[in-house]
């Protein structure tokens, strides 16, 4: 055989490989490693090489999502006056608990270093982030309302949609994860 016809022949079984180890990876974990119910993005054990540049960076990942959409849906000028005070208060937010979730985490990790941690500090601790964040999500919750009470129903209906089709594809996400535990 020439030497040609074997590197063409290894090149096809490198590519064959790599075809078929890949749509394995795909099939077993989704093209992000599963979403919300554990993987690549999910901040689980599966956590891929990214997640912590990607968490860094979320703020302004949430912000790129929500101009995509509200690009897509023509606000009047009243509408994106509430739309740009929506925006700046979610950022300002979303970086403000990074922070503090980062402060919180350092701390975490100081106390559990000692010979004998403080656990109930800990816990009390867990109970107070747990608090604030069910208070920063209510008051990112008003936000957003605020914000579609001043749409029409042609936009409040894409807004509508959207949330129906990602709790569909994460519900989706999640029962396939279950099934194969």
């Amino acid at each position: 055989m020439k030497t040609k016809n074997k590197v063409l022949i290894g090149c096809g079984v490198i590519t064959l490989v790599l075809v078929i180890g890949g749509y394995g990876w795909v099939s077993a974990h989704g093209p992000w490693g599963g979403g919300p119910c554990g993987g690549f993005f999910s901040g689980g054990q599966a956590q891929g090489f990214q997640a912590q540049a990607f968490r860094k960076d979320m703020a302004e990942f949430i912000l790129w999502k929500i101009d995509k959409k509200a690009k897509e849906m023509n606000l009047s000028p009243v509408q994106k006056a509430k739309y740009e005070t929506f925006r700046e208060n979610l950022k300002s937010r979303v970086t403000e608990f990074q922070a503090e979730r980062q402060k919180m985490k350092e701390q975490f990790l100081k106390e559990l270093g000692k010979e004998n941690p403080d656990i109930k500090m800990l816990l009390e601790s867990a109970k107070t982030k747990v608090n604030d964040l069910s208070g920063f999500m209510n008051k990112n919750l008003d936000l957003f309302l605020d914000f579609y009470s001043s749409l029409d129903d042609r936009q409040k209906a894409t807004i509508n949609d959207e949330i129906k089709e990602r709790m569909k594809y994460h519900r989706a996400r999640c029962q396939q994860k279950d099934a194969s535990l």
